[in-house]
């Protein structure tokens, strides 16, 4: 029985090519994630270690001076340093960037490696990462402006600046995924004269270089042994840089997790696909497996013939499919690094060996449990009644009254899996929430899976309506034919819907999230970008604030910048504030801004603190109003050496300024307030990143050296937070796009596989009159009908799940606005449509070019 088989394999092998190259696609998805997920974590992992030279050991957890003398102490050691970062600004005069700076280490092998240049060796040298030498337009010998903030315990804050050379370029480090890495390294003693703080305090790791005849495990083993009980932690560097990149990428578990999801979701698929067409291929063989009953062979045997061949198939594709998942990831490793110029990207992939036997396995098994319903049901019909059904017949299925029940009980169990999910996000626990969510959805989606084959039909039945009033005869038999088969075409159309499904449901998550945090943003930081001095460095009623004032020029530079379309002065002052609705009130130093208010709204994104703004009132920021125990409708004191003010207190919220007043009423208390801060609005088509760069730019033009305003403001981090959920739109929908492929293989297999059967039907419509090009109308046409009904039922699934998603997983935070990307939904369908009509022009020219004499000759 098993050569048998083998033998109707190769015999119709055209016929199950396309379910072949559903399993081979699922199962390189599943390989290259599986390699893919292995190159990202050494990425990770060597782009930490090249931040920390050639260390062994690196001990954490805010060691102190003593820890680094007893490190040093230690038998082994040959070297160790201590690594310290401080704020500073650089600026070439036009332009401008902030970066962390730490001293280069005394030790020689916890050093960068320097590509281009050396290292500092006497005060006024620094070395700086590539991204900052090419933002600055630095090469080797380059002077530039160090400009640092030094303030110590007990003094005044001190701004101070002195001009560097610039003795060497290191490559991009991993500061992105270890923030102790910095991007300036600079001589000891320039880092001491830039420190924040006099008091050198804790560092934030120690570098430790072993001896010659020490191993690193050996040396953490002593380490630790020395530093005894102090509360921070030994670790080899490779045990370091592993921790790190576990804690940046979540242990690597949720991306494997979401990857290999996706990788589900695409074999799963592949099984609808593999499933439909043994399901078709045995309906039409049903007369040839009768023939085989009626000489002696058993029910069992026909049915581990049709498994032989299916896992036959299964374990050659999804050989070809790990084959091609290691040759692409390969492929991608070497552009990427190519691309990316980068040498802490891995030269080519490690091939573990459960990256290959995993995806074997899933390939194999799904292909068999996809045909065990087909080969149980090649031997439901006895063989002589076989022998008599004409195979189209055999081919169709019936709607059971138990599979309507099961579908309607699951969707039922599913909804309210939903509605408590969205409960429970709103209570708080998030968590619970989405995982709820994530079942009820699933289990919905599988009792509607179960009904495709009545809501398919009913949808291809309305469209056809509307094609049988306005298309000619092809169209009206194309929507006969769809509707003669419903279990074919909904098995085809079903695989369709799971991927349409899922890139709606996403693309309406994703945006509504997007939209939802975006107006919350918009509530919270209100202005696009703030230029302009800090009032907290002096004490509150104190005059000499002229250093704090905002030039005309730096004004008029900042009103000149592409993308700046409108600018709103503010006055501030240091003042006094207290509660006026208690006795003993507690009293802080505060810094108080002094707006219009008509025309700061017509910078801000939302009114929040500023609708209610008029003289008498005061708006205060949340950290502000905690610390004065005020709320909103208290009323609070403000005063100075001039005068002293109530005010009723009509925000808790805003961002922009710790206390905010009207113009007229910070006149009143301080009367020659200096114009200290600039409101920005940025023309919405503009990149904010960009503008930003080009502000600063200006400012540190027009200001120069020491007297450089800060530029701030919640527009990047806007724009940023944009960037970040249309990227993960952008990977995700290209992820399900895998998906799309293996069911549109699906769909064009159905119809080859129609052609084939309806071979004898065809040749006698063409015998009747049909021309080639209306039989191939009528095929893109059955194709185009059932790409639109699998588009038109994923698009309504996914605006409800993508809707309940955003519910549940930004609703117990943040008000909900339900946004529809409707270019993307449009899109969604014009290219499912499209590629269904494509699939369906090789079985069209199959069927077209055969000669209705050979065909109605053929049995």
């Amino acid at each position: 029985m098993l050569r048998a088989s083998l033998a109707q394999m190769r015999l119709h092998l055209r016929r199950l090519i396309a379910a072949g190259v559903a399993v081979l696609i699922a199962t390189t998805f599943v390989t290259a994630t599986l390699l893919s997920t292995d190159v990202m974590e050494r990425t990770v992992h060597n782009a930490i270690l090249a931040g920390h030279g050639d260390a062994d050991v690196i001990v954490t957890g805010s060691p102190t001076k003593e820890t680094l003398d007893d490190v040093r102490a230690v038998p082994g050691v040959a070297g160790a340093d201590g690594r310290q970062m401080n704020g500073i600004t650089l600026s070439t005069g036009t332009v401008s960037d902030h970066q962390a700076a730490s001293a280069v280490p005394e030790t020689p092998g916890l050093r960068v490696d320097v590509t281009r240049g050396q290292h500092p060796d006497s005060p006024g040298d620094v070395i700086v990462a590539e991204p900052v030498a090419e933002r600055l337009g630095l090469e080797v010998g380059s002077s530039i402006d160090v400009i640092a903030d030094r303030r110590g315990p007990d003094e005044g804050a001190e701004r101070m600046a002195n001009t560097v050379t610039v003795t060497g370029i290191f490559p991009d480090p991993g500061a992105a995924f270890d923030s102790s890495i910095p991007g300036v390294f600079a001589h000891p003693e320039d880092i001491d004269a830039w420190s924040a703080s006099s008091d050198e305090g804790t560092y934030l790791n120690i570098g430790v270089v072993a001896g010659s005849e020490t191993s690193p495990d050996e040396l953490r083993e002593s380490v630790a042994s020395s530093v005894g009980d102090s509360g921070v932690q030994v670790r080899t560097a490779e045990e370091y840089a592993a921790d790190v990149a576990a804690s940046f990428t979540s242990d690597a578990q949720v991306l494997v997790a979401v990857l290999m999801g996706f990788g589900a979701i695409a074999l799963f698929t592949a099984g609808m696909v593999i499933s439909n067409t043994f399901a078709v291929v045995v309906a039409q063989r049903t007369r040839e497996l009768a023939l085989l009953r009626c000489v002696g062979a058993t029910r069992r045997q026909i049915r581990r013939g049709i498994l032989a061949e299916a896992g036959v198939l299964g374990v050659v594709t999804s050989v070809a499919g790990v084959g091609a998942g290691i040759g692409l990831t390969q492929i991608l490793v070497q552009v990427l690094g190519r691309l990316a110029d980068m040498s802490w990207i891995p030269d080519g992939i490690n091939i573990a060996a459960s990256a290959i036997a995993l995806p074997l396995l899933l390939g194999t098994l799904v292909t068999l449990i996809a045909a065990l319903w087909p080969a149980r049901a090649a031997t439901r019909i006895a063989p002589l009644a076989a022998l008599r059904m004409p195979a189209s017949l055999m081919a169709g299925q019936r709607t059971s009254t138990r599979r309507w029940v099961s579908s309607a009980l699951l969707v039922a169990i599913g909804a309210g899996l939903l509605a408590v999910g969205v409960a429970a996000s709103d209570a708080g626990s998030v968590g619970l929430g989405i995982g709820v969510g994530v079942l009820g959805g699933a289990v919905s989606f599988l009792g509607i899976l179960l009904g495709t084959v009545v809501l398919v039909p009913l949808t291809v039945a309305v469209l056809g309506r509307a094609v049988r009033r306005f298309s000619g005869v092809p169209a009206r038999m194309a929507v006969v034919n769809v509707l003669r088969h419903p279990g074919r075409t909904a098995a085809t159309a079903a695989s369709l819907l799971i991927g349409v499904t899922l890139v709606a449901t996403v693309s309406v998550g994703v945006s509504s999230a997007q939209a939802s945090a975006l107006d919350e943003l918009d509530q919270r930081y209100p202005v696009d970008v703030a230029v302009g001095y800090s009032l907290d460095q002096i004490r509150a009623g104190e005059t000499d604030t002229a250093a704090f004032e905002l030039s005309t020029g730096v004004t008029e530079a900042v009103r000149g910048v592409d993308g700046v379309t409108t600018a709103i002065p503010l006055r501030g002052a240091r003042l006094e504030a207290s509660s006026a609705e208690s006795e003993n009130p507690a009293r802080a130093d505060v810094s108080v801004q002094g707006v219009d208010p008509d025309a700061a709204r017509d910078v801000a994104r939302s009114d929040s603190g500023l609708e209610e703004l008029r003289p008498g009132k005061v708006a205060l920021s949340a950290v502000t109003a905690s610390q004065l125990g005020l709320e909103r409708g208290d009323r609070m004191r403000l005063g100075s050496d001039a005068a002293e003010v109530e005010l009723e207190v009509v925000s808790t919220e805003f961002r922009t300024a710790s206390v905010l007043v009207t113009d007229d009423d910070l006149a009143d208390l301080v009367p020659d307030a200096p114009g200290n801060v600039l409101w920005l609005g940025l023309d919405a088509t503009a990149d904010p990143a960009e503008v930003i760069r080009d502000i600063e730019d200006a400012v540190s033009a027009a200001a120069g050296g020491t007297t450089a305003p800060a530029v701030a403001g919640a527009a990047a981090e806007r724009a940023e937070f944009e960037r970040v959920l249309d990227m993960v739109l952008a990977v995700m929908t290209g992820l399900l796009a895998v998906t799309v492929v293996i069911a549109l293989v699906g769909v064009g297999n159905t119809l080859s596989l129609s052609v084939i059967e309806r071979a004898r039907e065809s040749a006698t419509l063409r015998a009747l009159g049909l021309t080639r090009r209306q039989l191939r109308s009528m095929l893109v046409m059955e194709g185009a009908l059932i790409a639109i009904a699998g588009a038109v039922l994923g698009i309504l699934l996914g605006l409800a799940y993508g809707l309940v998603g955003a519910l549940t997983a930004v609703g117990g935070t943040w008000s909900v606005t339900f946004s529809v990307p409707w270019g993307r939904v449009i899109a969604i369908v014009v290219v499912v449509v499209l590629a269904g009509m494509i699939a369906s022009v090789l079985p069209g020219r199959r069927a077209a070019t055969e000669p209705p004499v050979v065909a109605l000759a053929t049995e």
